[in-house]
């Protein structure tokens, strides 16, 4: 009881919840402000999660136009949330037709420049734009996508958990909290949004509030885990639309992506598991085409892919039968109308050898970007080298963002695949490496490493990276393992087999110099600089490895 108490408490202040008004709200840019309605009607007994009430705001200035659906928040009281993109005045006036008390009404917004440090409210909300291979914030400046995965997120204790985890992995440089409803209180499987539901949305908005508040993007994802989703609710088109109008209209203001549920494309493994959908007749389609229709934003919007052996983009690189591996969000067409701009991939790059080019080929060839959503998590599937290599790999493959995972944190108190150890190819990870606790995750060495290849990729222009495919002539590796990428002055490459080879990059100019630089990723520091000289066949032999260890070299 008492920690219920103290966790009102919390979330009233989180909220700032005033008496509902209509006098002018004064805001910030790109931060969310709430206003408050109260209708005529208590939909307690029948719930209103389907009263569709929209509120059109206007820009004085300029004539901007956002709509922004409401949402019920019990009893008698429906909620809009509201951020500016433009400081100025703004001027808003509600439609409701199914309830005319909330019909009609009007207010002004009062909006001034946002002031704070956040990068997330000082260049805007992240958007992804056709042929451009790196996520964005609104003014153009590249997002740097660092995800930590936390699949039951309302699990995590509020108090000295949850918030303790927000607050270090900001420390730690993370930049996006990725989520799942998995043990949330609302239940939304059957369709409606009751009153039971109400507290726990309403526990789920202070998650989003500090969230959001801690400067963080958050890539949620929609109602609950795909295998829940039945057919009954897959075909009631009615309800996928009230339920996605309700969910955008609650979080829609936050700083957020959008990523459907888990391993809903393009089928949850029908080859495997027989379910209710296919590829082509993959119900989620419709519930982003829902999604993308409701948020004004247009918040970058992806589906949570399934394993990479068995969804990429077209198929490419996959390990099912031909037809069986490609996105059920392929069409450009179809990925038009449902909003989908990026793609969620769900990929473990192998760590005793060079990837297979299939899959790098597949994504970088997509005009929409791609982050590795999902891979192996340390201390469950691999450890501190698997972690950290994942995440080089992927932005020296083309990726634009990486998802991290620790034991404990990805999914707390899970017992999933904990009973038996497991070998990701380098190492065994131990059934005793699987019991490690959330406080002791949460200070892995990968983890405090995730700030260097942060920092390292940010030291110059990341988001101009193009993947040298595996095979090209252009790099021939000698290690084994390795991935290289370049810009239009550097090569970069990573180098991770436990020996101390490295390459040579071919086609340069005969005679020329090159700078050649060594950077731990392990401890964030360089080596001095070494000059080399191109042959007169225009190849460039490389040092070797300072040792038999990770390392990533710079080519200037």
């Amino acid at each position: 009881m008492r920690k219920t108490i103290l966790f009102l408490l919390s979330f009233s202040i989180l909220l700032g919840f005033a008496a509902c008004s209509r006098e002018p709200v004064t805001a910030e840019t790109w931060r969310v402000t709430e206003l408050c309605f109260e209708s005529a009607t208590d939909y307690s007994c029948e719930g209103g999660g389907h009263v569709r009430m929209d509120v059109y705001f206007i820009h004085k200035q300029s004539r901007d136009t956002l709509i922004r659906p409401a949402f019920w928040d019990g009893n008698n009281v429906f909620r809009l949330r509201f951020a500016p993109t433009k400081s100025g005045k703004w001027t808003w006036r509600s439609l409701c037709p199914e309830d005319s008390s909330l019909n009609g009404l009007s207010g002004t917004i009062l909006c001034k420049d946002y002031t704070g440090d956040l990068a997330i409210y000082r260049h805007g909300f992240i958007k992804a734009e056709q042929g451009v291979k790196y996520l964005m914030h609104a003014d153009g400046t590249p997002f740097f996508y660092l995800g930590d995965t936390h699949w039951s997120m309302y699990s995590e204790e509020w108090e000295s958990h949850f918030r303790y985890i927000v607050d270090r992995r900001v420390q730690q440089g993370f930049t996006v909290y990725q989520s799942e409803p998995i043990n949330a209180r609302f239940h939304l499987e059957d369709g409606r949004i009751d009153a039971d539901d109400i507290a726990g949305f309403q526990e789920a908005d202070a998650y989003y509030r500090y969230i959001a508040d801690a400067g963080l993007v958050h890539a949620n994802a929609e109602f609950f885990f795909s295998s829940n989703l039945s057919k009954t609710l897959a075909d009631d088109d009615a309800a996928l639309e009230s339920l996605s109008r309700y969910w955008v209209a609650r979080f829609g203001a936050f700083p957020v992506l959008w990523t459907l549920a888990q391993e809903v494309d393009n089928d949850f493994y029908a080859e495997r598991w027989p379910h209710h959908y296919d590829l082509h007749s993959n119900p989620w389609i419709k519930i982003a085409n829902y999604i993308h229709a409701a948020d004004a934003y247009s918040h970058p919007l992806s589906a949570h892919q399934e394993n990479s052996v068995n969804t990429s983009v077209t198929g490419l690189g996959t390990e099912v039968k031909e037809g069986w591996g490609e996105s059920a969000f392929l069409s450009e067409e179809v990925a038009l109308k449902a909003g989908h701009n990026w793609w969620a991939a769900q990929w473990s790059p192998p760590l005793h050898e060079t990837p297979d080019p299939g899959t790098i080929i597949d994504y970088w060839n997509s005009p929409r970007p791609a982050v590795n959503y999902e891979g192996r998590y340390c201390y469950l599937w691999t450890k501190d080298f698997g972690s950290r290599a994942q995440g080089w790999i992927s932005f020296l493959s083309g990726f634009c963002g990486y998802g991290y995972g620790a034991i404990d944190i990805w999914l707390y108190k899970s017992t999933f695949d904990a009973d038996k150890p497991s070998f990701d190819g380098v190492e065994t990870i131990s059934v005793e490496d699987k019991a490690t606790p959330w406080q002791v995750s949460l200070e892995f060495p990968s983890a405090l490493q995730m700030r260097h290849l942060r920092s390292f990729m940010e030291s110059f222009d990341w988001w101009n990276l193009v993947p040298v495919i595996p095979g090209d002539p252009a790099f021939q590796d000698k290690s084994g393992a390795a991935v290289c990428a370049h810009t239009e002055e550097r090569y970069f490459l990573y180098f991770y087999a436990p020996n101390t080879l490295s390459g040579t990059i071919t086609g340069l100019v005969p005679g020329a110099s090159a700078e050649a630089r060594w950077y731990n990723p392990r401890n964030g520091e360089f080596h001095k600089n070494e000059i080399l000289s191109v042959l007169p066949d225009g190849t460039l032999p490389l040092p070797e490895k300072p040792d038999r260890q990770d390392w990533v070299l710079i080519i200037q």
